[in-house]
C-alpha cells in the first residue's frame, strides 16, 4: 500500500510539473507570436505564470522529497548508530507530518480570504493558485507518512529516500 501511495504521489507530482511547464511555455510563445504579428497582446498568457508557477514549485518540491533530492545535513548522522539513527529520522518525520498537514490545514483559511480576488483578463480566481500550496503541503505529508513505515520496515535507517547520483543519469 505504501509503495502505491508513493508511486501515486511521483505521478501526480510529474503529471502536474510537466503540466504547468507546458501550458506556461505554450500561453506565452502564443503571447509572443500574437504579439509580433499584431503588435496586441492578448492578455490572459501574462496571467498564467501567476497561476500555474505555484503548482510547477509544490510538484517539484513534493518530487524532491519523494526521491530524497532535498539537502540534508547529515554530519549528526555519522555521531549516531544505525538505532540512534531509526530514533532521529522517526522523529523528523512525525515532526514533518504534523508540520505540513498543519500547515496544509491553516491553508485554507488563506483560500478562503483570496477566494474574492480575481484575475482581471481570465476570470479566474486566485484561490487556484493557493490552492497549490496546500496540495504541496498534504504531498510533502503524506509523503512523510510513507517514510515513516519505510522507517519502520527497514533495517538501515539512512538507506531510506537515500539520493543516488545514477538514479539522475
Amino acid at each position: 500500500m505504501v509503495k502505491w501511495v508513493d508511486s501515486a504521489i511521483v505521478v501526480a507530482s510529474v503529471a502536474v510539473v510537466i503540466a504547468a511547464l507546458v501550458a506556461m511555455f505554450v500561453a506565452l510563445m502564443a503571447e509572443v507570436v500574437v504579439r509580433y504579428l499584431t503588435n496586441q497582446g492578448m492578455g490572459w498568457p501574462t496571467e498564467m505564470p501567476n497561476i500555474l508557477f505555484p503548482w510547477l514549485v509544490m510538484g517539484g518540491i513534493v518530487l524532491a522529497a519523494q526521491r530524497g533530492q532535498h539537502i540534508a545535513v547529515t554530519a549528526i548522522q555519522g555521531w549516531l548508530g544505525r538505532g540512534g539513527n531509526r530514533l532521529l529520522l522517526i522523529g523528523h518525520q512525525l515532526l514533518i507530518t504534523a508540520t505540513f498537514f498543519y500547515l496544509a490545514w491553516v491553508g485554507l483559511d488563506v483560500i478562503e480570504i483570496t477566494g474574492g480576488e480575481i484575475y482581471p483578463v481570465t476570470g479566474i480566481s486566485a484561490r487556484w493558485a493557493y490552492l497549490a500550496m496546500i496540495t504541496g503541503f498534504v504531498g510533502l505529508g503524506l509523503t512523510a507518512l510513507t517514510t515513516l513505515v519505510h522507517l519502520l520496515q527497514s533495517g538501515d535507517p539512512l538507506a531510506i529516500r537515500a539520493h543516488n547520483i545514477e538514479d539522475d543519469l
